[in-house]
């Protein structure tokens, strides 16, 4: 018998690598079109991983939407780090840089002005200067202008102001954008030291006409030294002569010293103050001695021979009526004397001879006399005569139980 041919199984079996070849070939051919789609790389607000996404799309706008990046209201884009319009027909090619950076809002106070902002620009620099808002070089900026924008943000300005600061001398003038004295002179590089001020004061806002005074204080102790004069003190001595004096021991000065604070304002003196005073060496008082032998004399006058017990030369002068009685209680008369007080007290009664005058009787007190070897010899208004003289006086016998040993 000869062998069955079964067409089909032949067919079939010759079939089988053909279709595996085929099925391979399709394989090759899936792969080889997955592995040829375009792609670009994204970053989001410099963030440093990047991220494959196809190129799908007619602008920048809808690729990143496909992407599911899709852009909010003043995102910025850039391709390959240059700005681009998301809007544009899309241009990107395989293996392109897109660069996302989302917008922040800037609620910015401008010396009071307040405005918001909604900024994808880098820095606050580069926001401010994409929207028209120029700093000088002392406006005061809350925030470093290099700061990065990556979130919402509150940003003060404050304008500077031109000042005029007297110092030293001198006057300078700056702007100031501070807000107070103080720091409008720190940043102008004028320092208080010290016991040193500012008009107004440095906690004080800045003044409306801009004008600053700065008082340099300085404060100076110096030691003044005093020169304490010696009194005298008497001693009688009863082998020396009435009015004979004579000085027994020799006095010394004394020194007293003050320590005082001298304060100078922009080198004025102002004040001077006395801290503390001391007498580094105390005065020694000098030891006179006075005579207080009496010696009974006499001597031809005008009027006759007088006896006197004492004699001094004095300066005369005269006085007439003036309508009230004498110390002593009397009226007047020629032949009174006034003499000092601390005279009348031991003299009063008491008789001398005054040449061109006669004998007078001291009965009244004389105001100018105090202190000085002087007389006024009363003369009645109807013979007044002016007297202004020196002259030497005789006190005459009896000798006064009272004597006033020391003169004037």
């Amino acid at each position: 018998m000869s062998p069955m041919i079964y067409p089909y199984k032949r067919t079939s079996s010759s079939l089988k690598p053909a279709l595996a070849l085929l099925f391979l070939l399709f394989l090759l051919i899936s792969v080889s079109a997955c592995s040829s789609a375009q792609t670009v790389w994204l970053v989001l607000d410099d963030e440093p991983a990047r991220i494959q996404i196809p190129i799908e799309g007619e602008t920048l706008a809808e690729l990143l939407k496909v992407a599911g990046y899709p852009l909010g209201e003043n995102d910025r884009v850039m391709v390959n780090g240059v700005r681009a319009d998301p809007t544009q027909p899309l241009t990107a090619v395989d293996g392109d840089t897109i660069q996302v950076r989302r917008a922040y809002p800037l609620v910015i106070n401008d010396d009071g002005q307040q405005r918001t902002l909604l900024s994808s620009a880098r820095t606050i620099a580069q926001a401010l200067w994409e929207n028209n808002i120029s700093l000088s070089t002392n406006d005061y900026l809350s925030l470093p202008s290099d700061t990065v924008i990556d979130g919402a943000l509150n940003i003060e300005i404050r304008r500077s102001n031109l000042i005029t600061i007297l110092v030293d001398g001198k006057q300078i003038t700056s702007n100031a954008s501070v807000e107070t004295v103080g720091d409008a002179l720190a940043q102008a590089g004028v320092t208080l030291q010290n016991l040193d001020y500012s008009i107004p004061a440095e906690q004080d806002a800045l003044p409306e006409n801009g004008e600053i005074q700065v008082v340099r204080v300085a404060e100076e102790i110096i030691l003044l030294e005093e020169v304490l004069p010696y009194g005298t003190e008497y001693v009688a001595d009863d082998e020396m002569d009435l009015d004979q004096v004579k000085v027994a021991e020799a006095g010394q000065v004394g020194l007293s010293i003050a320590r005082i604070r001298v304060r100078t304002e922009n080198g004025e003196e102002v004040s001077r103050e006395t801290e503390e005073s001391w007498i580094a060496r105390a005065p020694v008082p000098q030891t006179t001695a006075y005579g207080t032998k009496i010696t009974i004399q006499t001597t031809s006058t005008a009027d006759g021979t007088i006896e006197y017990w004492r004699a001094v030369t004095v300066i005369a002068n005269s006085y007439h009526d003036t309508g009230y009685k004498t110390a002593s209680g009397k009226w007047p008369t020629y032949g009174m004397v006034a003499v000092s007080s601390s005279w009348f007290s031991d003299m009063q009664g008491t008789s001398m001879y005054v040449p061109g005058y006669g004998v007078a009787v001291v009965e009244d007190t004389c105001g100018a006399c105090s202190g000085n070897m002087m007389i006024d010899l009363f003369i009645p208004t109807d013979q007044y005569v002016g007297w202004h003289k020196t002259v030497t006086i005789y006190f005459l016998t009896p000798v006064p139980s009272s004597i006033k040993y020391v003169l004037p």
